[in-house]
């Protein structure tokens, strides 16, 4: 059986993320079609994705999405994204255990 890569549970588990968000904000404009951007990163993307997350690990820590919009190197859709969970605040706790995870497993790899 062959041992998944950190990358490829990134990949799988942004994937997750981006069903998820995408279910719920079904009747939102929000100009990305998020799963298919998540489809169209490589591993090593999901993985240095991660790594912004983990390095910036206070701003999960302290829920800070201004903090959250100040990563430079985010790209621009899923910041889009996360502007429009930040108005719904019944998103907030499972997009924050999202991120927490991401930050979690890169910095333990």
């Amino acid at each position: 059986m062959a041992q998944e890569t950190v990358g490829a549970f990134l990949k799988d588990k942004l994937g997750n993320m981006a069903r998820w968000a995408t279910g719920e904000l079904k009747n939102t404009d929000y100009g990305v079609d998020l799963e298919h951007f998540v489809r169209e990163r490589t591993e090593m993307e999901c993985a240095y994705l991660a790594g912004l997350l983990s390095t910036n690990s206070n701003m999960i820590t302290h829920r800070d999405w201004s903090g959250l919009a100040r990563i430079g190197e985010m790209p621009r859709q899923l910041l889009d994204v996360f502007h429009l969970i930040r108005q719904r605040e019944d998103m907030h706790d499972k997009f924050w255990r999202y991120l927490e995870l991401f930050a979690t497993v890169i910095s333990n790899d």
